[in-house]
């Protein structure tokens, strides 16, 4: 016999900082490659900002060589952190490939903290 047991207040993946209303996420249209989910959380004094972009079937495997632009920007309008990750492909769904993302930054990022996400075909320099 196996007991669940619940405790009160105690949830099994706490509220993104996105939920919480402590920042929002802010994505660029680009081409080829469109973000199609974002989120940031915390997990071990840091954030992640992690997320799933779609490219297009026409796309060959080993052609695909752009990167996610990532920006944080405090509410004054100060960007304190930016950098570029590889998308790392996953699966192939029917309206094309999938890849994710993800980095990790150490800082705690005060209310309405944007993060501005934009694809960026090929490399910046």
């Amino acid at each position: 016999m196996i007991t669940l047991g619940a405790v009160a207040g105690c949830e099994l993946f706490p509220p993104t900082l996105v939920e919480q209303g402590i920042v929002t996420i802010d994505i660029k249209n680009s081409h080829p490659v469109s973000v199609s989910r974002a989120t940031v959380y915390r997990e071990d004094r840091q954030i992640v900002v992690r997320g799933k972009a779609l490219y297009p079937l026409g796309v060959p495997r080993g052609m695909f060589h752009g990167h996610m632009d990532i920006n944080i920007v405090l509410p004054n309008g100060e960007s304190i952190k930016r950098t570029d990750v590889r998308l790392t492909l996953e699966r192939i769904p029917e309206d094309g490939r999938e890849a994710s993302f993800v980095a990790r930054f150490a800082i705690d990022p005060p209310r309405g903290t944007v993060v501005h996400l934009v694809y960026h075909d090929g490399s910046h320099g």
